[in-house]
C-alpha cells in the first residue's frame, strides 16, 4: 500500500475511523466499539487509520514530551476493542501538504476503499486541518460510502480529550487522568544504571528510562504506583524529580522503590503505573530525615493498597 508503513491484514470495503487515538481514552473507546459493532454487522473488517508519531512532529520538524501511550502499548489497546487492523499513516512532508479533498479521494476512498466511516466530533485532516466532518458528509453520496458521527464523552461536564488528559498529568492528577483514561497512566522504560544511593540508605531503586523519548512524564512529585515486571504485579512508590537531597546533577529521574522485591533488574523492560501523588519532592536537612519521609511513603502505599483488597 502507497500511505502506509505497513499493511498487515485483508480487507474488503471496510468500516473504518481515522485520528491519532494517543491515549486511547474513554472517548476513543466509544468510537472503536461502534466501529466494531458496525462492521460485524456489515460482516466486514474494523480498521484504524492512525499516525506514529504525532503529525505535528513532521511539521514542526522536533520531538516533544506529548505521548500517553507508546506505540505497541496504543496498538494493543486498540484491538483491545475488537479491531481487526490497525494501519499506520506514513506522514511525511508530503502528506502533510495534501489538500483534504486529495486524502479523502486518494487515501480512504481509493486505497482503502471504505465502505462506511465512522468519525468523532473533532475530527480533522489534510493541510492545515481542514478536512472535518461536514467535508465528509458531503462528499458521502459522491464517494459512495455511509458516514456515522460519534458525540464526544464528558465526565463532570469536561469533554474526554488527550489534551485534557495531558494537563491532568503535567499537573500530578493521576486519579482524574485515569477517570478520563479508563485506566491508571503508564510509562514503559527499561531500567538503567543509576547511582545506587537508594540501596546504601535502605530503599533501593529502579531508574527508569522511557522507550519512548517523546513520553509524557507527571509532575515533579512522588507517588504510589503498580509495576509491572515481567508478568508480576508489585507496589511501588515513585519519584519524579531531582533528588535534592542526595544529588546535586540537576537531572530529572524517574526512581522507583519496588516493595518486598530485591531482584536485579537492570536492562530489563518494565512498565510504572501511577495510582496517586502523595507529596512534592522535598529538599530534607539531611540524610535521615530522608529515610524517615520515604518509610513513611512505603506505609502510605501500603495502606493505599490494602484498602483495595
Amino acid at each position: 500500500m502507497k500511505y502506509f508503513k505497513t499493511q498487515k491484514c485483508d480487507f474488503t470495503k471496510p468500516v473504518i475511523t481515522m485520528g491519532t487515538f494517543d491515549g486511547v481514552h474513554l472517548g476513543h473507546i466509544k468510537l472503536l466499539n461502534q466501529v466494531v459493532k458496525k462492521a460485524k454487522g456489515n460482516n466486514t473488517k474494523s480498521v484504524v487509520i492512525t499516525y506514529f508519531h504525532h503529525p505535528l512532529e513532521t511539521i514542526h520538524k522536533k520531538t516533544f514530551p506529548y505521548l500517553l501511550t507508546e506505540q505497541e502499548n496504543k496498538e494493543n489497546l486498540i484491538k483491545e476493542c475488537g479491531i481487526d487492523c490497525v494501519l499506520y499513516l506514513d506522514f511525511d512532508e508530503k502528506m502533510a501538504q495534501m489538500q483534504p479533498e486529495d486524502f479523502l479521494k486518494k487515501i480512504i476512498i481509493d486505497e482503502i476503499k471504505t465502505q462506511y466511516l465512522i468519525v468523532g466530533y473533532d475530527i480533522h485532516f489534510g493541510n492545515s486541518r481542514g478536512g472535518n466532518y461536514k467535508l465528509l458528509k458531503d462528499r458521502s453520496s459522491i464517494y459512495n460510502y455511509s458516514i456515522e458521527l460519534i458525540e464526544p464523552v464528558k465526565i463532570d461536564n469536561y469533554i474526554i480529550s488527550s489534551s485534557l488528559i495531558r494537563d491532568y498529568i503535567r499537573e500530578g492528577d493521576m486519579q482524574f487522568a485515569a477517570k478520563l483514561l479508563g485506566r491508571n497512566y503508564s510509562i514503559h522504560g527499561s531500567v538503567q544504571l543509576g547511582h545506587r544511593i537508594g540501596r546504601k540508605i535502605g530503599f533501593p531503586t529502579i531508574n527508569l528510562q522511557p522507550l519512548d523519548a517523546n513520553k509524557l512524564i507527571p509532575a515533579i512529585g512522588v507517588y504510589i504506583c503498580e509495576v509491572l515486571v515481567e508478568g508480576k504485579k508489585y507496589i511501588g512508590v515513585t519519584n519524579i524529580g531531582y533528588s535534592p537531597t542526595l544529588k546535586t546533577t540537576r537531572i530529572k529521574e524517574i526512581e522507583t522503590h519496588i516493595l518486598d522485591f530485591n531482584e536485579d533488574m537492570y536492562h530489563k523492560e518494565v512498565e510504572i503505573c501511577f495510582n496517586k501523588k502523595i507529596r512534592d519532592e522535598l529538599q530534607f536537612k539531611d540524610t535521615n530525615e530522608l529515610i524517615k519521609a520515604i518509610g513513611r511513603d512505603v506505609q502510605q502505599a501500603r495502606k493505599f493498597f490494602s484498602k483495595l483488597i
